[in-house]
């Protein structure tokens, strides 16, 4: 959930008149929340913060799925991947994929 201070959520209507203020004071992590119909629609936040939360996320969701295709490869090969230690996972992978071969 978002959480936003309550003198940061405003209506479309006062985003309206106060556009060039919103703009100058959505710096960092410091963003509005526009309301139509007393719902939450849209946000104003800086670019530079939105690229970092998308950037984020991208890397969270890729770090998840890495997890889990690390956690399937383990599987396959009759480990369970909650007893498994770094360095066994390490030595497993490096026997696997040796460093320096990355043509073949």
């Amino acid at each position: 959930m978002l959480k936003v201070s309550i003198n940061h959520v405003i209506s479309l209507t006062e985003a309206r008149a106060r556009l060039s203020e919103l703009v100058e004071k959505a710096t960092g992590d410091q963003f509005w929340v526009l309301t139509k119909g007393g719902k939450p629609r849209v946000a104003v936040v800086d670019v530079n913060y939105l690229d970092q939360l998308v950037r984020r996320a991208w890397f969270n969701d890729l770090s998840a799925r890495s997890q889990a295709a690390l956690d399937d490869y383990l599987r396959l090969r009759g480990l369970d991947p909650e007893a498994v230690s770094e360095a066994e996972v390490e030595a497993i992978l490096q026997a696997e994929y040796p460093v320096g071969d990355e043509g073949t």
